[in-house]
């Protein structure tokens, strides 16, 4: 990837990295204020609760490329420390490739998703009334991204520069 471009890509990624912790802060102190409101008999915000759903789901989708970019996603590296370090560069070539064609399912279903979402003039009817695709679109760019970080961790991979035990 040339440079410029990566950093670009980077730049996206950390974007949705802010927005997401800014979306979750946003929540937690929303969900703070309607505690207080309601114990204090003001009322409350009784949409806040879709909102959340809203957001947690949104959040979860732009994150997930970011966290994988800094190898800070959930992983179990019981099986890679005690293989040769040689298999388990393989195991982690697997498990990218793995990855890589979830994400492409993902991709796929999820634009066909939000193709037909689209077309359809789907509603979501709640407490608040959303257009369905507006949400559905986040799957599909999601993982578009989640691809290419597996393949950039895949070419790490195969040119021995992937740090096998990365990640927490």
């Amino acid at each position: 990837m040339g440079a410029a471009l990566a950093a670009v890509y980077g730049r996206v990624l950390d974007g949705f990295g802010l927005l997401a912790g800014a979306v979750i802060a946003l929540l937690a102190l929303m969900i703070s204020i309607d505690v207080v409101i309601r114990n204090v008999g003001i009322g409350n915000f009784p949409w806040l609760l879709e909102v959340a759903e809203y957001g947690l789901y949104v959040t979860t989708f732009l994150a997930a490329p970011w966290v994988l970019s800094l190898g800070a996603h959930v992983r179990v590296d019981v099986l890679i420390n005690i293989v040769p370090k040689g298999i388990a560069r393989l195991l982690e070539l697997v498990a990218d490739l793995i990855g890589l064609g979830a994400s492409t399912v993902l991709f796929y279903y999820g634009l066909a998703a939000t193709r037909t979402s689209y077309a359809d003039g789907s509603l979501i009817f709640k407490d608040l009334v959303v257009t369905e695709w507006y949400l559905l679109a986040v799957m599909p760019l999601s993982a578009v991204l989640l691809m290419v970080e597996f393949v950039l961790r895949l070419r790490r991979g195969a040119t021995g520069r992937a740090r096998v035990t990365e990640g927490f």
